[in-house]
């Protein structure tokens, strides 16, 4: 991070709301280094991301936060091509000064022949990631017992076969009464199996 030069009441006026919304506000300067906008300290979680990068040095932006690089080389080009407008990055995660997981997401901003760095805290991301994880949990779970279905049609319709080459044989009443039970019953466990969930076009049969 370079010096600040002197900062504009709209600057400070700026830094002020956006400490409120927990985002930090960088402008780029020439020679690619960049500076906080205001006088207003950094969020906890932003200081603490410099001072563990190596503590007491000169430390860049990047080394603080190395998920924001790519998206930066996304920004430069962005900044050099764009008059007004902004680019989103996509949310990466950092320890945050609890030990918490914390979910951040960098902005890049053209605006009046300025390039700006937004990096801002996406509130409720661990609780959004773990209604994500028990859905795709819950997905999975039913996928499971869609193939456990799946696998006993392949065996029930072998037993059906059986049960139809057995009526075409010459078989003692009794049996014959007993071989119409056993297709009624079958017939029945057909509906159910008919109604039950089936795997989508295409899907192995066997898990994954």
């Amino acid at each position: 991070m370079s010096e600040s030069p002197r900062v504009t009441m709209a600057d400070s006026l700026l830094a002020s709301l956006v400490a409120i919304l927990d985002i930090v506000a960088l402008e780029r300067l020439q020679g690619g280094s960049f500076r906080q906008l205001g006088t207003e300290y950094p969020p906890a979680w932003f200081t603490q991301a410099f001072h563990e990068a190596d503590p007491g040095a000169p430390v860049t932006l990047v080394q603080a936060f190395p998920a924001l690089d790519s998206f930066l080389s996304e920004a430069e080009v962005f900044w050099q091509g764009t008059a007004y407008g902004r680019l989103d990055g996509e949310a990466f995660v950092v320890a945050g000064p609890a030990g918490d997981n914390l979910a951040l997401m960098p902005i890049a901003v053209a605006m009046q022949g300025r390039h700006f760095l937004l990096i801002q805290r996406v509130a409720g991301f661990d609780e959004r990631q773990h209604v994500f994880q028990r859905a795709r949990e819950q997905a999975l779970s039913h996928e499971a017992v869609v193939r456990k279905i799946d696998a006993l049609r392949q065996p029930f319709a072998k037993l059906s076969a059986v049960v139809s080459e057995l009526a075409t044989s010459d078989l003692a009443e009794a049996q014959r009464a007993v071989l119409a039970r056993a297709s009624s019953e079958l017939d029945a466990l057909r509906r159910t199996l008919d109604e039950l969930p089936k795997l989508a076009r295409g899907a192995s049969p066997r898990g994954r």
